[in-house]
């Protein structure tokens, strides 16, 4: 795939639902980038998105990834534009807003999820136990409900398959783990009734 040819697809996405304009295109971006050696990650609410098939809808995509400029470059070169005290990149047709918080995942890159297109495309995905220690630690330090919420929705969704040690290990204060035994006994006790 080239630029002219990545453009194109991205115009065709127009006419598409939101959640399927962001995934197709974290994938063109994610496929753009891969001659250069650079694997995007996503994170933040697009990732919660996935997790949780569309019930969680965000306007972002969050992209851990090196290669800044050469990132930064690619989107100049598909319509992104960006101001100059900002760190996001808007696509105004699209309506799309991409932002690179960091360049090193706060996770572990043996757990990533290659999440596979119909069209064989794909996005390389935070682990879910990596992003329900995102979403606790938000609910946790900045109190936000919204995080909270959507922590405990997705540990309650991946219950029975998750990595429980892993994530217990993650924790970096009493808080996180005060906060997900109480998620967890709330699970529990929903089991039992």
């Amino acid at each position: 795939m080239d630029i002219s040819q990545a453009i194109a697809e991205l115009n065709k996405l127009n006419t598409k639902e939101k959640y399927e304009q962001m995934i197709e295109t974290a994938a063109i971006i994610t496929k753009l980038l891969e001659p250069e050696g650079i694997e995007p990650i996503v994170v933040g609410g697009l990732s919660v998105t996935i997790y949780t098939q569309a019930d969680y809808m965000t306007r972002d995509i969050d992209f851990v990834s090196d290669g800044y400029e050469q990132v930064s470059k690619l989107l100049n070169a598909l319509g992104f534009s960006k101001d100059n005290n900002s760190r996001h990149f808007y696509h105004s047709d699209l309506e799309v807003v991409i932002e690179i918080p960091d360049n090193y995942l706060d996770g572990d890159y043996d757990r990533l999820v290659k999440v596979e297109l119909d069209n064989g495309r794909h996005v390389n995905l935070i682990s879910i136990e990596d992003i329900i220690h995102d979403r606790l630690k938000a609910a946790v330090h900045w109190h936000n409900v919204e995080d909270r919420e959507w922590g405990f929705k997705l540990l309650t969704g991946s219950y029975d398959t998750l990595d429980l040690d892993y994530l217990y290990n993650k924790l970096e204060t009493l808080g996180e783990k005060i906060e997900l035994d109480t998620w967890i006994d709330e699970i529990k006790s929903l089991q039992q009734s």
